[in-house]
């Protein structure tokens, strides 16, 4: 009877406290609630880490369960910060226009699974993101009911247990903190109290969480910025594991990063430009193009030449292997033709403008990418003429021009 009495306990307090902290109201029921205190403890009783034989042990393993457990907290914290939850047909549209994805309204799984490394994955996984275990990929996970985009939290990193749930707290503090297997090895637990300022780092898991759904729903310029300063992995994840070329301040982040990163390989950003989806469909980010295109100048070439050089590596294996994929092998002579003519579009006007005596130091390579490949590639300037310059309404005059580019007859080649 005392054990039931104290269950009731929990279950009550842990209502009362969605309820009344900082102002939230809840609308919790006692099963939510008994979800979260269950998982709550697993999570507590597990440790936040586990070494055995003075190495990283698996003490916990997350499942649907954990995820599921800490919507009720997540969600409360999104209608305090003034968020505004979409409709249904809003929500299914935006998730399809920032990540790519269709939402099947017909199913009753609660989530929609998105993993960073593999996009085209649709696999049930459940792990943390964190950076540093490498062999698990960066998951997050689309609530549909709840309408709400997140990662898998332990509920200690987003719930403050040791002032809300003095119950389990009091548990934690009377754990044993070195158990033996069933092999008679010793695992030594280290607790979730004793992570240094867990408390601001739960608070800063929520706000991460917080504008990154404020951004993706509600386009919320705010939480951009805030996401600019605090959250560039989340960002350049959206942009270059999933796809997202809508905003120029994140296009102009993720580039600049991107070439900085790979400053004696910048044709490396190319593959970002041009990619395959799920069905082996090329996709072109245009408005990365159209980002290009508009931040090119007499004194700033950096992108433009990236995508130039680019243009040269489809043509050419991969032996230093720069690329994640060879894209000499990654795309038809259809596709590669069409990839080409973007690049022409935008490289060869801007030839035009930009390059001249004055800013020969910048711009300093002698002919565009478009005459160099056509050179030793000719077939290409065919297939761009067969598909009508691929709607690109500057490439029938651009090819009509390449001539000019040549070297005089009985020039000696540079």
């Amino acid at each position: 009877m005392k054990s039931n009495t104290k269950k009731t306990a929990i279950y009550l307090l842990i209502i009362i406290i969605f309820s009344c902290k900082s102002g939230n109201k809840s609308t919790l029921n006692k099963d939510t609630s008994k979800l979260t205190m269950e998982i709550l403890k697993k999570q507590i009783e597990a440790g936040a880490s586990a070494e055995k034989f003075e190495t990283d042990y698996p003490n916990y393993k997350y499942s649907e369960q954990d995820l599921l457990a800490t919507l009720p907290i997540l969600k409360e914290r999104l209608k305090a910060s003034g968020f505004k939850f979409l409709n249904q047909k809003e929500f299914i549209d935006k998730v399809n226009y920032v990540f790519g994805r269709n939402i099947d309204t017909t199913s009753k799984y609660p989530f929609l699974i998105l993993n960073a490394e593999d996009r085209c994955n649709k696999k049930k996984q459940f792990s943390r993101n964190d950076f540093s275990i490498e062999l698990n990929p960066f998951l997050f996970y689309i609530a549909k009911k709840e309408k709400l985009l997140t990662e898998l939290y332990a509920l200690p990193e987003i719930f403050s247990y040791k002032e809300e749930s003095p119950e389990i707290s009091a548990f934690e503090s009377t754990m044993v903190l070195v158990k033996t297997d069933t092999d008679g090895e010793k695992i030594k637990i280290y607790p979730w109290k004793d992570i240094e300022s867990i408390k601001e780092k739960g608070e800063k898991n929520l706000q991460t969480f917080i504008h990154r759904n404020k951004y993706i729903f509600n386009n919320d310029k705010a939480s951009l910025a805030w996401l600019l300063n605090n959250d560039k992995i989340f960002l350049k994840i959206l942009a270059l594991n999933f796809g997202y070329d809508k905003d120029p301040k994140i296009n102009k982040m993720v580039l600049s990063s991107i070439i900085k990163e790979h400053i004696n390989s910048t044709e490396f950003v190319g593959q970002f430009f041009f990619t395959k989806d799920c069905n082996n469909i090329l996709r072109i980010k245009k408005n990365l193009l159209k980002y290009v295109e508009e931040n090119t100048s007499a004194t700033d070439n950096r992108f433009i030449y990236a995508l130039g050089y680019y243009m040269l590596s489809i043509y050419s294996e991969d032996l230093d292997k720069i690329f994640d994929e060879d894209p000499s092998k990654k795309f038809t002579a259809i596709e590669k033709a069409e990839i080409v003519a973007n690049i022409a579009n935008i490289e060869n006007p801007a030839i035009e403008k930009y390059k001249s005596p004055a800013s020969s130091d910048v711009w300093n390579i002698p002919g565009s990418s478009l005459y160099n490949l056509s050179v030793s590639h000719p077939e290409v300037i065919k297939i761009i003429e067969q598909h009508n310059y691929f709607g690109l309404p500057k490439m029938k005059e651009i090819i009509a021009k390449l001539h000019e580019e040549a070297p005089p007859i009985g020039a000696d080649p540079e």
